[in-house]
């Protein structure tokens, strides 16, 4: 699968034209690659929530400027996993990790984004309630 929600100007916020270069090694379809485990892992873990796939096809400006920086960051870090670990630089791997803490607050609902939500068909926005209860407790200490 093909995507064309990123461009090559949004990857040199985190990753210079010449590390870029380096890492591809004339092999542009690396980065595709890259691209889609990025959109893999985003769309398993907000997709119940929120209409990634719709959200993909958005191109230029229309672009949520979260997913691009999300796809940006896991694509760069996955490109430097094609090589040795001890070549990935501290920063690419400290955004990976901060990455990967977001989304999970945001597909929890921990996080606010501007994603478009997934709706009921009462047209509200879908949520995951955990319904659970305990019984009370006793205070007496003889029980």
């Amino acid at each position: 699968m093909e995507l064309n929600f990123l461009q090559q100007g949004d990857y040199l916020t985190f990753i210079s034209e010449n590390s870029l270069s380096k890492r591809l090694r004339d092999n542009a379809a690396k980065l595709a690659d890259c691209e889609n485990a990025a959109f893999g892992h985003i769309y398993d873990k907000l997709s119940q929530r929120y209409r990634i796939s719709q959200e993909i096809e958005r191109q230029g400006h229309n672009r949520n400027p979260s997913l691009v920086r999300w796809m940006v960051i896991l694509a760069v870090y996955y490109l430097y996993q094609s090589g040795p670990d001890d070549e990935i630089p501290e920063h690419v791997r400290q955004n990976y990790e901060d990455i990967l803490k977001e989304i999970e607050k945001v597909g929890s609902g921990r996080h606010n984004t501007t994603l478009t939500p997934v709706l009921t068909d009462t047209g509200r926005p879908k949520t995951v309630f955990a319904w659970a209860s305990r019984p009370r407790r006793s205070h007496n200490p003889f029980e």
